[in-house]
């Protein structure tokens, strides 16, 4: 038990200065090699020795030689260092392959929308990482980031996320979308109290979306029956394609209706009175630092997403 104690208290470097004693069979080299004073390493063995209460070395007037009870040790301590060695170029291996990819997460409607855009950009600028791309449900992202499973994911900011770390990366605007031949399409911009009369194509209740939407029109105490409920972003811009109502969308969406109305008359104008916001968060762990490729990454997706 006594010889158990003593030895948690040696240091590395008593470890380290007997092995190179050991190698060296001379304190002057080992001294050299290890960039001390021979006095200096002279007090670091001889402290070790005290502390397991053994006599290491044998000391003669050419060189030093391991005493029985050394040369039982040695291995030992070149195993110890053998496993350092091998550990710390594990994690600096470890570290290098993870600072070379990337692991994303986003919304379907996002991923589709602005990161295809972002991530080629981002490619081209940094093409050594390797970037993954994961399109999930909102609901699921900040679990997807506490688990480890992503190093970040692209959502709205959420009362939800609060143990998350959340930057800010781009604030995105509630935008009317009509087909071109509507009344409303030609102007600039549209109050929201000009909506309440057109057939509403909504997302579903419980969305965040559409409980901004309806926190909005709540100003005129009007219980809203939308004309469709729908899941997806998608639908609600196929429907307004033929004509079957008016929708409520992110201006992220937009890119996608302006894909959409290569085929078929899709229009988008502001809404105003008021103008309702969202912000978009980049959500990583808290107290762990973002990594450069997440800090690059976020960087142009500012660039791209305005």
């Amino acid at each position: 038990m006594s010889f158990k104690i003593a030895a948690s208290n040696l240091s590395l470097r008593q470890l380290r200065a007997f092995l190179a004693v050991a190698q060296e069979s001379s304190m002057t080299r080992a001294a050299d090699k290890l960039h001390l004073t021979p006095s200096a390493l002279s007090m670091l063995v001889r402290g070790m020795e005290d502390d397991l209460g053994v006599r290491l070395f044998d000391r003669t007037t050419r060189r030093l030689v391991l005493t029985e009870a050394g040369q039982q040790f040695l291995p030992t301590v070149e195993q110890v260092f053998a496993q350092l060695e091998a550990g710390i170029a594990l994690l600096q291996d470890t570290q290098h392959v993870k600072a070379g990819r990337l692991r994303v997460a986003a919304s379907p409607l996002l991923a589709s929308a602005l990161f295809p855009k972002v991530i080629a950009s981002f490619r081209l600028q940094n093409p050594h990482i390797k970037v993954t791309l994961m399109d999930a449900s909102v609901e699921s992202l900040p679990d997807l980031v506490r688990r480890g499973d992503v190093d970040m994911a692209v959502c709205t900011a959420s009362s939800d996320t609060a143990d998350l770390l959340a930057t800010p990366v781009y604030t995105d605007k509630l935008m009317l979308i009509c087909p071109s031949s509507h009344r409303l399409a030609l102007r600039r911009e549209v109050e929201w109290q000009d909506l309440l009369s057109e057939p509403l194509i909504l997302m579903r209740q419980g969305s965040g979306l559409r409980t901004l939407v309806d926190k909005t029109f709540a100003k005129w105490n009007k219980h809203l029956q939308p004309a469709y409920e729908v899941s997806q972003v998608a639908t609600a811009l196929g429907l307004v394609s033929e004509g079957e109502g008016v929708s409520v969308l992110p201006s992220y969406a937009i890119s996608r209706a302006q894909n959409l109305s290569q085929v078929s008359a899709v229009a988008t104008v502001d809404l105003v009175s008021p103008i309702v916001s969202r912000e978009i968060v980049a959500l990583t762990k808290e107290g762990s630092e973002m990594t450069s490729a997440a800090l690059r990454f976020v960087e142009q997706f500012k660039n791209h997403a305005v």
